[in-house]
């Protein structure tokens, strides 16, 4: 507690308190005076009168003190405050570095302040309160963590840099932010070193891995961290994880499935009708309900019909809650016409009609008609490195028997952003080679080639799963022609343990004839026999043109994550598509420049705001500096050239919050004290003072008032 004094007026308090009593002294010398000089008749009647009044000088004196003393006081303007805090109070100077958290989980809300409001209101009292001879420093606890001010700034200077800096829409980093905190303590000749922690104790931002080693530290760093937990006057219940986008081949129409993951950040608790929307180019299109979110996620699917071949830009929205910022999730996807095939063939001929893709091109592309919806491109092994990946959506490796060097690595990369993978075997195929290079891909390792011997049965397919995507449109007629086609040699393969895997068509001996798994977000789809009239005579049938057609669809399906470029705040964009970029258009309407280069990439790495962002070619009136082109807007007319989306990393959302405990483990032994920002200090300034200005008013008037009465009864 202390009382303080704003005006010094109060000097005119203590005057006004000695005043009066000097006076009365002098009085009290002159009344003497006179006493002895009365004539001697009034003499005995003098006494009794001043000994009947002299108790009533005295009070009469203390009325009248009191009454210029509250005056005095009053126009002092003294506040009596219940601030005063030791946390920030050190017998010695110490150094001080406050670490200020800015992730966005600081956006949840109290009496419409956000954590981080209170947590900046706390920190420029703290400092405040702190003796003159304390050194101050500053760091910020989101990704990246980074120091905002060294030592060596005054105390206005350190309070606009605490009432410019803004909450981001970032993770937490609690360890990384120590270390600055620590590298700057280094630096300092104080004997006293603490640090202050202000954060929301999110557990997410305290990982023992970023965590430096405290205690290594001499003399010791004591840790003080204030909890803005409690701060917060809602919950926030739900976040969308991740929107998946992609294009629909296998309906009769082209459609986009827009797929949102829904997490339920309170498993604990059933959330019930919760509303998911769908926005596109800025109006909203459709509306979902879930009607019951018991579990740990769930999923919520939408498929608008393809009418233009220009970017789908939007976003999936669910209901308010605490926290809006992780409530809705941008997307932006470009179309294509037409479904690139890339076809390696691996025993490639003269004569046309012998080589391994002769059937298979003109069934993905009859005719080479403009109108068909699959664009076939035949490679050599020789001419595959030379391919650009990005530009195809499903890959057929045909009776392939080697891979240049290390280009397997390319293709699980392909396949693992979204992109399908079909393999069909032949005489050229090695197993060896296939179960040590793809078989990360394939849940399966190939054992050996099974051949029909003369006289005997050939081997028949049989289509197991009815109702599977690519198959589930074929009749009974067209089933038992394809059932009927002979097949004399064929690979046989063993499942690889722990890998799952679905078998929709087997050969009659029972063993698998298409093995069907995921990796990634893409497919793998593997046929045990040749695409060609090698092995069998299916290529020449009409059945061949649907299935094989089909499949190719099928695999594609996964296509929307090799197109969409989707990164989580703080992430670095590479442009590595032919044309030079320019200017990016951020969320916010404005045009930055790729002012960074890396080799061949150009790198843009101001991703700090959630959105969609555009890439603009270069102007043809200002390439010479980057640095000019900043301010400049693309010339008119221009369109994009590219599209890339930001969104949050929503681990940042969920509600767990790391304990007193674990904290003391992340910091092995070192001094530790946790604060609740509510019992050390107020966050406003004004709260816990009591300003004295009307009560020394108040005295002042009683005792005038207690003047007047004493004097009327004399």
């Amino acid at each position: 507690m202390s009382l303080n004094f704003i005006s010094p007026l109060f000097l005119l308090g203590l005057l006004g308190i000695g005043l009066p009593v000097l006076v009365h002294l002098l009085t009290k010398r002159q009344v003497t005076h006179i006493k002895f000089s009365a004539v001697y008749l009034l003499r005995s009647s003098h006494k009794r009168s001043i000994r009947r009044s002299r108790p009533n000088r005295w009070l009469l004196l203390l009325f009248r003190c009191l009454a210029v003393a509250g005056l005095s006081l009053s126009l002092a303007h003294p506040i009596f405050s219940f601030t005063g805090n030791e946390v920030f109070l050190a017998s010695k100077p110490a150094a001080n570095v406050f670490i200020l958290d800015d992730s966005y989980s600081m956006r949840l809300a109290v009496d419409g302040k956000s954590r981080f409001e209170l947590a900046a209101d706390y920190l420029t009292n703290a400092i405040g309160e702190m003796p003159a001879s304390n050194a101050v420093g500053l760091a910020l606890a989101s990704t990246p963590a980074r120091r905002l001010q060294g030592w060596g700034a005054d105390r206005q200077t350190l309070g606009q840099k605490i009432e410019s800096t803004q909450v981001s829409f970032a993770t937490t980093q609690i360890g990384p932010a120590v270390k600055e905190a620590l590298d700057l303590l280094e630096s300092s000749p104080q004997e006293i070193k603490r640090i202050f922690i202000l954060t929301d104790l999110a557990k997410n931002g305290w990982t023992e891995e970023e965590f430096p080693e405290i205690l290594s530290h001499v003399p010791p760093v004591n840790i003080n961290v204030v909890d803005f937990s409690p701060e917060s006057s809602g919950t926030n219940r739900a976040a969308i994880q991740g929107v998946e986008v992609g294009q629909e081949f296998l309906a009769n129409r082209r459609t986009v499935r827009i797929k949102a993951k829904i997490a339920n950040l309170l498993p604990e608790k059933l959330l019930s009708r919760l509303p998911v929307s769908l926005w596109v180019d800025g109006k909203k299109i459709k509306d979902r309900w879930i009607e019951a979110l018991s579990g740990p996620t769930s999923e919520v699917e939408f498929s608008i019909p393809l009418q233009e071949d220009g970017p789908l830009e939007g976003r999936v929205e669910i209901g308010e809650d605490a926290l809006n910022e992780d409530n809705r999730r941008y997307f932006i996807y470009q179309p294509k016409q037409k479904l690139n095939v890339l076809i390696v063939d691996g025993d490639p001929d003269t004569v046309a009609h012998q080589s391994e893709t002769f059937y298979l091109e003109r069934a993905l592309n009859p005719f080479a008609a403009s109108t068909a919806d699959i664009e076939p491109t035949i490679s050599t092994l020789a001419e595959l490195p030379r391919r650009d990946l990005g530009k195809f959506s499903v890959i057929l490796l045909c009776n392939v028997n080697e891979l240049p060097f290390d280009y397997e690595r390319q293709i699980e990369k392909f396949v693992l952003q979204g992109g399908g993978l079909i393999v069909s075997l032949g005489d050229k195929v090695d197993p060896g080679f296939f179960n040590e290079k793809l078989g990360a891909l394939f849940p399966v390792t190939l054992d050996a080639l099974n051949q029909v011997g003369a006289g005997h049965e050939p081997f028949r397919m049989k289509l197991k799963d009815k109702k599977h995507p690519a198959l589930k449109v074929f009749g009974a007629k067209i089933r038992s022609q394809m059932e009927a086609i002979r097949f004399h040699s064929i690979f046989s393969s063993s499942p690889r343990e722990g890998k799952s895997l679905s078998v929709p068509i087997s050969f009659s001996n029972g063993t698998p004839a298409l093995i069907e798994s995921t990796y990634g977000e893409g497919k793998t789809i593997l046929f045990a026999s040749t695409l060609d009239r090698d092995w069998n005579e299916f290529p020449i049938q009409p059945t061949f043109l649907p299935w094989i057609q089909r499949w190719v669809k099928y695999a594609a399906r996964g296509l929307g994550a090799i197109t969409r470029k989707d990164l989580l705040i703080g992430e670095t964009y590479r442009w590595e598509d032919e044309g030079e970029p320019g200017l990016v258009e951020t969320p916010t309407g404005a045009f930055k420049a790729f002012t960074v280069a890396d080799g061949s990439a150009s790198l843009f790495k101001d991703t700090a705001i959630p959105g969609v962002y555009k890439v603009y070619p270069a102007s043809k009136n200002n390439l010479e500096s980057a640095s000019e082109r900043v301010s400049n807007r693309p010339d008119p007319g221009v369109s994009p050239i590219g599209f890339f989306t930001v969104n949050l990393d929503t681990e940042e959302s969920r509600p767990q919050k790391i304990s007193p405990e674990e904290i003391q483990q992340l910091l092995d032994g070192a001094s530790l004290k946790i604060i609740d920002s509510k019992d050390s200090m107020a966050a406003d300034p004004q709260d816990g003072n009591f300003p004295m200005a009307g009560p020394f008013l108040l005295l002042a008037a009683l005792a005038l008032l207690g003047e007047g009465w004493l004097v009327r009864r004399e």
